[in-house]
């Protein structure tokens, strides 16, 4: 059985191990590598914060996935506020399970609850891109812009 909730402080360890598995399936790990007391740093201030969110996904009470997610004023215009998702990691052996779908509720859900006028979502530029493209085409999302990275190394 897949179970969603709030994230909270005993959670970290398992909120960590996740996160750095994120960072290793994403291209910014070419440009940083994982601080794990930088990331304790960051989770401990985003759990108790009513503008970031932080879900654990636990298939019978183990945690398989992560989803983090923060509330914003739109700078184009700060009478409106956006969700923009940090991290939505989901183990291997967890996907097809459904508990990628109940994180991706509930960072939505959060949208609404907080009154966000909108949800950025990010699929990383990997091979399961045009799977998440299809996956966010199904939910009502559409492409905004696409985000493009050069590391510091290679400035010339």
């Amino acid at each position: 059985m897949i179970e969603v909730r709030r994230a909270k402080l005993v959670d970290l360890p398992s909120c960590l191990d996740m996160t750095a598995r994120f960072h290793a399936a994403s291209p910014i790990s070419n440009v940083a590598p994982f601080d794990r007391d930088g990331m304790a740093v960051t989770l401990k201030e985003m759990l108790p914060n009513s503008r970031a969110g932080v879900w654990l996904a636990l298939q019978d009470r183990t945690p398989v996935g992560i989803a983090g997610a923060l509330l914003y004023p739109l700078y184009f215009n700060p009478a409106y506020e956006v969700v923009q998702e940090l991290f939505w990691w989901l183990n291997p052996d967890a996907r097809g399970s459904g508990a990628g779908e109940k994180l991706f509720r509930s960072v939505q859900d959060w949208a609404i609850d907080t009154g966000a006028v909108a949800v950025f979502m990010v699929a990383l530029d990997d091979d399961r891109v045009s799977k998440m493209d299809k996956f966010y085409r199904r939910a009502g999302f559409s492409p905004m812009e696409r985000t493009y990275m050069k590391g510091a190394q290679s400035w010339g």
